[in-house]
């Protein structure tokens, strides 16, 4: 088990509690939208409109939702960076640590 239950439906549910708050896509994340051709690619800066949890393979998923409505955007809350000015900055750094060590880890045994 990658998350553990109990702190991640507590950060799940204080961010919640927090929309709609911006995030920073990660370099890679941004290459990705760019090579697959997809909408404001470019665009780093985005508002998360909801979040969701995809049990261990994927974790807490951010829902972005561009105002258009075109092109949604369903990623990993270790894919994106918080503020630091968010008070839940820290939570969520925390999680994003422990859960990359856990996919190291569990890469490393396969």
């Amino acid at each position: 088990m990658l998350d553990n239950p109990q702190m991640t439906a507590g950060l799940l549910a204080a961010l919640k509690a927090a929309v709609p708050f911006d995030v920073e896509l990660t370099p890679e994340v941004v290459k990705q939208l760019q090579s697959q051709n997809a909408a404001n690619a470019d665009q780093v800066r985005r508002t998360v409109s909801d979040l969701s949890y995809a049990g261990d393979e994927g974790g807490i998923l951010c829902h972005i939702v561009p105002l258009d409505k075109r092109e949604a955007l369903f990623i990993s809350l270790t894919h994106v960076r918080m503020p630091r000015t968010m008070p839940l900055a820290a939570a969520v750094a925390e999680y994003q640590k422990h859960r990359v060590r856990k996919l190291k880890k569990q890469a490393h045994l396969q």
